[in-house]
């Protein structure tokens, strides 16, 4: 675990890369996200989720829709962990770190030597962001509980797709923090080299495209419009504490 921020900091550089030199011409790969959801089902083992005790756990709210379905797909309990990008103190348009409920964070170390950010500015915002933004989303989509117990438990990372990767490893990061018996990650979509650093610090990441030259998650997709609220909310409804 203590090589993901070098990891994920060469792959973000890889990635803007790639970006600039991407053709124009759109790649489109799933129809929506029904589309993906079903391509990504034919292509899991299930059948070895069903048998486990596992637990799925989505990522972000946009990707809610593919964990709330890969959970009933496999009868396994569904979570929900928060999370929250730290930015540069003087570009809000800048992650430089992304951190998570259990105060986990990987950190883009390159772009912070190269601002000069210091990690203490970092570990503050790590507390600032859980106390203005995670807490709050947890009293209003989990009424104050905390994530159920992943210990020992086979826990299944779920998303629509890995950009950056920030929210995946931080992700990762705080599930091993929790003392999950395995980390698997699914998703339609990612950068190929953010997925490789995902294979080295996870047991296993089902991914149906890893793109040389990735451009953003909704590039590949025909239809991606915004999830609605009302679908967000219903499906925290039906999560257990």
């Amino acid at each position: 675990m203590g090589n993901l921020n070098n990891g994920i900091a060469n792959a973000i550089g890889g990635n803007f890369i790639g970006n600039a030199m991407h053709s124009m011409r759109r790649k489109i790969l799933f129809e929506n996200r029904n589309d993906a959801l079903q391509k990504l089902l034919h292509n899991m083992p299930l059948s070895f989720f069903e048998k486990q005790d596992c637990v799925v756990v989505g990522i972000s709210f946009a990707g809610v829709f593919f964990a709330h379905r890969l959970a009933e797909a496999i009868k396994a309990p569904l979570a929900f962990l928060f999370t929250s990008p730290i930015t540069a103190p003087n570009n809000s348009e800048c992650e430089i770190a992304m951190a998570t409920e259990t105060h986990d964070v990987v950190i883009n170390d390159p772009l912070v030597r190269s601002f000069g950010i210091s990690l203490d500015y970092i570990y503050g915002e790590v507390q600032r962001q859980y106390e203005d933004k995670m807490l709050p989303l947890i009293y209003q989509y989990r009424k104050g509980n905390p994530l159920i117990s992943l210990k020992d438990k086979r826990v299944l990372l779920v998303d629509e797709g890995i950009d950056s990767g920030l929210t995946a490893l931080a992700s990762i990061k705080s599930v091993i923090t929790l003392q999950a018996k395995t980390v698997h990650f699914a998703c339609p979509v990612a950068p190929i080299d953010v997925a490789e650093v995902m294979d080295e610090a996870t047991d296993g990441i089902f991914c149906l495209y890893r793109s040389k030259n990735f451009v953003d998650i909704g590039y590949y997709y025909k239809d991606y419009p915004a999830i609605e609220s009302s679908v967000i909310e219903e499906i925290f409804n039906n999560i257990r504490p």
